[in-house]
């Protein structure tokens, strides 16, 4: 691998602006190409970001996957491209980075990890909380033993997504493959699961739709494997952004609440000091750093393929009225 990793771009709406300039704090990155449909994106793009304009364009991503200057590419398309998008670009040899979720079914999460490595390539999720130094330093607490056993997980995030995104692809379900829980709720599932390390032996699911297409509203009760319990509440109609999380463990608990700073108490409810978490970085360094091979790939394929599993168990337990257990869930 040469110093610098050139770098196509496959869609170059909203979310490619975050990565751009996540981009343009790693030197040895480069945006070598362009793919997007959308004129309006492009310029866009162009005015955000000025050292794009003049980079050569594709308007179907397959020819971007054919230019020998583009050793990498990000995916920042709609949900339901990802899994032939992703396929065609390991084919073709290039390093990935995917937008959130993975894919938007189970059999294709299996499918692409399969080609990814039979590929010999690097590809990895854009879960950005991995970085980030809270998130870090709960999995750090909870994979040493710091809370015990962990018994109960409690997941809550409100969103304005329902008005946020009306007339838009995501609430187009074609193209999203799904509502706010495969969406914003996609990070949620995602951190939890990360963090504690646990799967899901089961999931029992409501959802809301409202006079859209997609899920808007979902509250989820989950029974782990190793016999904790979890209540996951996705809520797409709220009036503003609300989060928290919560991990309960034998031996002492941890919040996270509103971007305020993490709270850690120990089994019988004394204050752990937290004021020293480090540093946080974001998922285009990582990416960066394993292509180059100086570091290890912090959020793998494999974290893509546990959140749609518990997205596709909850979507079918809705359907069904009852508890479903994820279909694909391999040891």
């Amino acid at each position: 691998m040469a110093e610098k990793v050139r770098i196509g771009l496959i869609g170059c709406g909203g979310i490619a602006n975050a990565h751009v300039r996540n981009l343009a704090g790693v030197p040895e990155a480069e945006i070598a190409a362009l793919n997007d449909v959308s004129d309006a994106s492009l310029e866009r793009m162009y005015e955000r970001h000025p050292h794009t304009r003049g980079l050569p364009v594709y308007k179907e991503y397959q020819e971007l996957l054919t230019d020998p200057n583009v050793d990498a590419v990000q995916i920042h398309s709609p949900h339901t491209l990802h899994f032939q998008q992703a396929m065609d670009a390991l084919a073709a040899g290039k390093h990935v980075l995917l937008e959130k979720p993975m894919v938007t079914r189970a059999a294709d999460a299996h499918t692409l990890i399969d080609a990814w490595q039979r590929s010999g390539r690097v590809m990895m999720i854009s879960y950005q909380r991995h970085f980030q130094k809270e998130f870090r330093y709960a999995r750090q607490v909870i994979q040493s033993g710091g809370l015990g056993e962990i018994q109960y997980v409690q997941a809550f995030q409100g969103q304005e997504w329902l008005r946020a995104t009306r007339g838009s692809w995501r609430q187009t379900q074609e193209l999203s493959g799904g509502g706010q829980i495969n969406d914003s709720g996609s990070h949620l599932i995602d951190i939890i699961l990360w963090v504690t390390g646990l799967r899901v032996r089961e999931v029992s699911a409501f959802q809301e739709f409202f006079d859209t297409p997609v899920d808007i509203n979902t509250a989820a009760s989950i029974r782990f494997q190793n016999g904790a319990l979890g209540t996951l509440s996705v809520i797409g109609n709220a009036p503003r952004w609300w989060e928290d999380i919560t991990f309960y463990g034998s031996e002492g608990a941890l919040y996270i609440r509103q971007g305020q700073p993490l709270v850690h108490q120990d089994a019988k409810g004394q204050p752990v000091d937290t004021t020293d978490l480090g540093e946080s970085s974001n998922p285009d360094r990582n990416w960066i750093d394993a292509i180059l091979g100086r570091g290890e790939v912090e959020v793998p394929p494999q974290c893509g393929l546990a959140v749609i599993e518990l997205t596709e168990a909850a979507w079918e337990s809705a359907k069904q009225n009852g508890a479903v257990t994820p279909v694909y869930n391999r040891e």
